[in-house]
């Protein structure tokens, strides 16, 4: 009786011990792994936390001096040198005052007329200045990821408005003088701020304009209607934000 109790209690030990030795290791390695998943995931997640809006533009002016191009005329390119003053009524709406000067070269399709047929072109209408007034709403704020360490701040804009813009008129036979023509002019548009602080940003604009476009009659006395201008200008500029 007493050999089958120390048989037993031998047995009973060693079946102790072959279930309780792995199953301690196991654990203590699966406590290991733990500490190391989350260690990597604790590293993935360390990201910068996204802060408030960069730019409080309420109350402030906006001076914004730009150059750009309005590619889209069969015979010239214009190229804009003007300026904008902008005062922000609320956050997201602003009045805008815009001003420019168009400097002007004939295109490669007019180039190419020119010497096929030795004949230089003579563009019947020429935008020469704008100038007017625009509304401004910006509905959307938010940042950009740069290289995954840096954050821009950027606004985007809806544009519409109205103003003046002064052309020149020649015949088309050279038989007369050239007209300067202010005429009315609207214009929508659209564009992007990215800020680089609380004053600064880089601006780009895509407006388009909508003018009466005129022309001579064929024997140079008599203005004509010949429908709409929509002249498209992208540019890009500087901005400074002052209160």
């Amino acid at each position: 009786m007493r050999g089958n109790f120390i048989l037993r209690s031998v047995v009973l030990v060693a079946l102790v011990g072959l279930f309780y030795g792995p199953t301690s290791a196991w654990a203590q390695e699966k406590t290991m792994l733990d500490q190391y998943v989350d260690k990597y995931w604790a590293e993935k997640r360390d990201v910068k936390v996204i802060q408030k809006r960069l730019v409080q533009k309420d109350g402030r002016f906006e001076v914004t001096l730009f150059s750009g191009a309005i590619p889209n005329d069969d015979f010239q390119i214009y190229f804009p040198l003007g300026g904008r003053v902008s005062y922000y009524i609320t956050e997201d709406i602003a009045l805008e005052m815009f001003g420019s000067y168009m400097l002007n070269s004939l295109s490669d399709l007019a180039d190419r007329i020119s010497q096929l047929y030795d004949y230089k072109v003579n563009v019947p209408q020429s935008v020469v200045w704008t100038a007017g007034l625009d509304g401004l709403w910006s509905p959307l704020h938010g940042k950009l990821g740069f290289l995954t360490w840096k954050l821009v701040h950027f606004d985007w804009h809806i544009s519409m408005g109205v103003g003046a813009i002064g052309t020149e008129i020649r015949p088309i036979m050279q038989l007369g003088k050239e007209t300067a023509v202010v005429d009315v002019a609207g214009n929508v548009g659209t564009g992007l701020k990215l800020f680089f602080n609380n004053n600064i940003a880089v601006r780009l604009d895509y407006r388009q304009y909508f003018f009466p476009a005129r022309k001579y009659d064929q024997a140079g006395k008599n203005l004509l209607s010949d429908g709409a201008a929509r002249p498209a200008e992208l540019t890009i500029g500087v901005s400074y934000f002052f209160d």
